[in-house]
């Protein structure tokens, strides 16, 4: 891994952790070890490096994609995937994505177009599995469940209570998929 990626893959951890607006560059520079200087080598601003950070997640759902199942077993195991990493945070910190849509899609046009190619990869993945197996309304269908894996993630969030993710797997994608 090269400085630059370090540079992003820390900010990511941190921005997850702690949120856009609460992690400067002073904390990200402590952590990775490098003078002021170094960080302008890589970054004109923290807002290039905020757009760094959501192309590393949005990199990271395109290798999710492009190695699952391309079916609807292999739409429920991204999501489980997702879960799991959620679950292995304790059910803190929620999905990185979503915390990033709701601090900065109102904040910044820049960042609000570049959330959005994170979602639309999920969304054509989805749609495009939904249409090969001829399930009417795919495009909307594949809106319902982004939008019911966000809600599920912020109520386990809020609840500390993994009930929410059976419920989404055993309620919520099947209905959504059935009606």
């Amino acid at each position: 891994m090269d400085k630059r990626e370090f540079i992003v893959k820390t900010a990511a951890c941190l921005i997850h952790e702690h949120g856009y607006n609460n992690v400067g560059i002073k904390s990200i520079l402590e952590k990775v070890s490098i003078p002021k200087g170094s960080f302008y080598y890589y970054f004109k601003s923290k807002e290039e490096l905020g757009l760094a950070v959501i192309d590393y997640y949005i990199n990271d759902i395109i290798l999710l994609t492009s190695n699952a199942d391309k079916s609807i077993q292999g739409i429920y195991n991204l999501f489980n995937l997702l879960f799991k990493r959620f679950i292995n945070n304790q059910l803190k910190k929620g999905c990185p994505i979503g915390n990033l849509i709701l601090e900065l899609a109102d904040e910044n046009e820049c960042f609000r177009l570049k959330l959005l190619q994170w979602y639309r990869v999920l969304e054509c993945f989805i749609e495009g599995i939904l249409i090969n197996n001829n399930i009417k309304s795919s495009h909307n269908k594949a809106k319902a469940i982004i939008a019911a894996f966000e809600g599920t993630v912020l109520l386990a969030k809020l609840e500390k209570d993994i009930s929410h993710v059976e419920a989404f797997n055993n309620y919520m994608f099947k209905a959504i998929l059935n009606s």
